[in-house]
C-alpha cells in the first residue's frame, strides 16, 4: 500500500469519528428538550379577576314626614305616606307612592268624615348637569297619575226645611273614588351617607270622581286634598334611604 493511500484512510476514518461524534451529541439535545416540555405542560394564563365597578342604580324608600307636621298643626287630619323610586335610567326615576289620609269637620250642620287610601305613580327626572361622582344631590321636575278610594261619612246631619220640621239623620255613608294628576319640582339632598332629606311641591289637577253623587264634590279627597275645586297645591317634605345597589361586579375587558 502506497503512502498516500495510507493518509487517505487515515483521513477519511477521521472525519467518521467526527460525524457521529457530532451526531450524538445533537440527537442528547433534541431528547432533553422534549423531556422538558413534556413537564412543563401547557401554560396556563390566569383568567382576569371580577371586581366591582360603579353601576348607576338607585333604590329609594321614602316617608313623607310631612303629614306628622300637618297632624301637629291641625288635628283634623292625619296621615302617612310612603314611596319607592329605582333608576331607569340616567337622570330618569320610576316611583310609585301609596298612602292612607283621614279628615274630620264639624259645624252646626253636621259632622264631616273622610278616609281611604291613595296611590301615585310616576317619574323624576333629576336636572342638575353635573357628575355623580362625589355629590349624589339631584333637583328634580316630575309627572304622577293618581287614583284614591275613599269613604265619606255625615253624623248628624241637619235637613232643614221652611215646610217640614228639621230632620236629624245619625249617618250617612258614602263611597267616592277619584282620579287625578300632578307635576312635582324638590330636591333631595343627601345628609349622611345613604340618607337624604327631600322637599317638593306638586300642583295637583282633578280629572274625575265617581262613587255616590249626593255629596260629589267630595269635601276632602284623601291623597288630593280639600276638593275645593279642580286644581290644589300641595307640598312634601321626606326622609329616604338609599338601599346601596350601586356597585355590579364586571370582568375587566382583556389587554390586547
Amino acid at each position: 500500500m502506497s503512502f498516500q493511500l495510507k493518509i487517505f484512510n487515515w483521513f477519511f476514518s477521521f472525519l467518521l469519528l467526527i460525524s457521529s461524534s457530532v451526531l450524538a451529541q445533537q440527537t442528547e439535545v433534541e431528547t432533553n428538550e422534549d423531556r422538558l416540555k413534556k413537564s412543563e405542560g401547557p401554560i396556563q394564563k390566569d383568567k382576569p379577576k371580577k371586581q366591582k365597578t360603579f353601576f348607576e342604580r338607585d333604590l329609594k324608600f321614602g316617608w313623607d314626614i310631612s303629614n306628622l307636621l300637618v297632624g301637629a298643626l291641625s288635628s283634623s287630619r292625619t296621615g302617612i305616606d310612603f314611596s319607592v323610586d329605582y333608576t331607569i335610567k340616567k337622570n330618569l326615576y320610576g316611583i310609585v307612592e301609596v298612602g292612607k289620609n283621614s279628615y274630620s269637620e264639624s259645624s252646626d250642620a253636621m259632622d264631616y268624615f273622610s278616609e281611604g287610601s291613595y296611590f301615585r305613580i310616576g317619574f323624576d327626572s333629576d336636572k342638575r348637569k353635573e357628575e355623580k361622582k362625589m355629590n349624589r344631590d339631584m333637583f328634580y321636575l316630575g309627572a304622577r297619575y293618581a287614583f284614591g278610594s275613599f269613604n265619606q261619612r255625615l253624623e248628624n246631619y241637619q235637613i232643614s226645611s221652611s215646610y217640614w220640621p228639621t230632620v236629624i239623620e245619625d249617618e250617612i255613608n258614602f263611597t267616592n273614588s277619584a282620579h287625578w294628576v300632578e307635576a312635582l319640582a324638590g330636591f333631595k339632598v343627601e345628609v349622611m351617607k345613604n340618607m337624604y332629606l327631600g322637599l317638593g311641591f306638586r300642583i295637583k289637577f282633578l280629572i274625575y270622581q265617581s262613587g255616590d253623587k249626593t255629596i260629589k264634590p267630595a269635601i276632602f279627597i284623601p291623597g288630593y286634598g280639600k276638593a275645593t275645586g279642580t286644581v290644589t297645591i300641595g307640598f312634601n317634605y321626606n326622609l329616604y334611604y338609599n338601599l346601596p345597589l350601586n356597585y355590579s361586579k364586571k370582568t375587566p375587558n382583556r389587554a390586547h
